[in-house]
């Protein structure tokens, strides 16, 4: 059922369903930041998806199937979940603009999307960082099966926690689909993924600095 659920998921996503807004915490907001606590959420690792022909023409079946091999392929390569460093990429920006604190304590288990009970779990702070993931994944490319695009994608939502609110939120995709030399599947997972893991990491990147713009002002 988890398998489909993510499926269904990303057909909603693509669809447009998921909030890709991007929304910047204003000026008037931030200027009593100082001292505020900022928690973090800590989230279930969100499921890594290797898409292969065979397992595609499979619809759900192979939508099962890629998603496990997926995550497979994370844990065998020892490859890194790049929301929580992402979350504290961006709380050490805010602390170092606005001179907020972190929280303690500073993560808040959550499992949710309700922005009513993710304030509720981050009772007694001040702001909740909503970091997470809606997916990455490895493909092959529609017209040449041999080559494969990575892709990741990842929310932030900015709460306020008193009052239940969104304040800020930000959404960030990241793809290699334009990269004039594309790798093989076995070139990205070559020597334990080690280019498949730079990928990744480059991405996260890029959506640190998108996302400290967009979400938290940070130019």
């Amino acid at each position: 059922m988890k398998a489909v659920g993510v499926t269904l998921f990303a057909v909603i996503l693509l669809a447009g369903c998921v909030s890709t807004r991007n929304a910047s915490v204003s000026e008037d907001r931030t200027r009593d930041w100082h001292g505020k606590s900022v928690a973090l959420s800590a989230r279930p690792r969100a499921d890594f998806v290797a898409s292969s022909a065979g397992k595609a023409a499979f619809a759900l079946l192979g939508a099962a199937a890629m998603i496990s091999a997926g995550n497979e392929i994370v844990q065998k390569n020892g490859i890194e979940d790049p929301v929580p460093i992402l979350g504290e990429d961006l709380l050490a920006a805010a602390q170092m603009r606005y001179g907020v604190v972190p929280a303690s304590p500073a993560r808040v288990p959550v499992d949710t999307t309700d922005v009513g009970k993710l304030a509720r779990a981050a009772k007694g702070s001040d702001l909740l960082l909503d970091v997470y993931s809606l997916g990455s994944r490895f493909a092959y490319f529609p017209t040449d099966w041999s080559h494969y695009a990575v892709d990741s994608t990842f929310k932030v939502l900015l709460i306020d926690v008193k009052k239940g609110s969104i304040i800020a939120e930000g959404f960030c995709r990241q793809t290699t689909q334009k990269d004039p030399s594309p790798p093989t599947r076995d070139e990205l997972l070559a020597d334990g993924a080690v280019r498949l893991k730079s990928i990744l990491t480059r991405q996260r990147e890029a959506c640190l600095e998108q996302l400290k713009r967009d979400v938290l002002a940070i130019s």
